[in-house]
């Protein structure tokens, strides 16, 4: 059996100062990345890539990491960045188109220790509503369906929930949306809306539909909470998981952490695995 170390980590721009969040900078990022030392990690909202200091990009690779990197070519963050690290070699990588936001995700191909194939996708769907979800999946679930015949993951921000989870099914409740009518505060009001979207549930029930893939998380665990920029006063609670590590038939979970709060409104999903 081989082993290998898994992160999703929406870093909230950590890596490059001034991107977005205000709690951490990129050396608290590097501290949180020197921390999980896993051999793959997945990094949506890494920060503007233009800005990206050298002595930040040497300190990652002297940790054993290729950096493979897109930019999002979204009119609302143009700058931002999604990076995968690999201390596996890459030996193929791909770019791919989501579709409506103009955002790309990454697709590699890496090889581990024993000479095997391993592809990894990483993703970071729109936040704005399950409509815009669903066609952007649709365009993932093609690239993953292209091969089935190397072990997969697909790792990132889903901006999504199972539609089982208990939150979920309160955020959908007549209650929840009869509180959100009344939210006053402008920014609250507008995550709650997005969040009772993320809630519908349609987007993860089409991806494990029209895959083989599969949640490498059995217990559901929550990965976000509301304390984002603009809102860092909020507690840092984990409400929803919207961040996932989904693979193909080949891998088994060994173990699955929530990291404590490290300065982004997601928490760093680590997954140890067998395969």
């Amino acid at each position: 059996m081989n082993h290998l170390s898994v992160v999703t980590w929406n870093a909230e721009g950590m890596f490059v100062d001034g991107t977005k969040t205000k709690r951490a900078n990129p050396h608290d990022a590097l501290r949180v990345i020197r921390e999980l030392d896993a051999d793959i990690i997945v990094i949506p909202e890494f920060g503007n890539l233009a800005g990206l200091r050298d002595e930040i990009r040497t300190t990652i690779q002297s940790l054993g990491y290729q950096i493979a990197s897109s930019m999002y070519h979204d009119a609302r963050v143009p700058d931002l960045g999604f990076v995968i690290l690999s201390r596996l070699p890459i030996i193929a990588e791909h770019t791919h188109s989501l579709a409506v936001t103009g955002r790309t995700f990454l697709e590699l191909v890496c090889k581990d220790p024993q000479n095997n194939h391993l592809r990894i996708i990483g993703v970071h769907l729109d936040d704005r509503g399950e409509a815009i979800r669903m066609k952007q999946v649709g365009g993932v679930v093609s690239v993953i369906n292209q091969d089935n015949t190397i072990p997969t993951l697909l790792v990132g921000d889903m901006n999504a929930m199972h539609e089982t989870s208990q939150f979920a099914a309160f955020v959908r409740s007549k209650l929840a949306r009869s509180i959100v009518r009344r939210v006053k505060h402008e920014q609250i009001a507008r995550v709650a809306s997005a969040v009772q979207d993320m809630a519908m549930g349609t987007t993860i029930a089409y991806l494990l539909k029209e895959t083989t893939l599969h949640d490498l998380d059995t217990k559901n665990r929550r990965t976000i909470s509301g304390k984002q920029r603009g809102l860092e006063w909020i507690p840092a609670v984990r409400l929803a998981k919207i961040d996932w590590i989904f693979g193909s038939k080949q891998f088994r979970t060994l173990s699955y952490r929530i990291m404590r709060d490290v300065g982004s409104d997601h928490r760093p999903v680590l997954a140890k695995i067998q395969y």
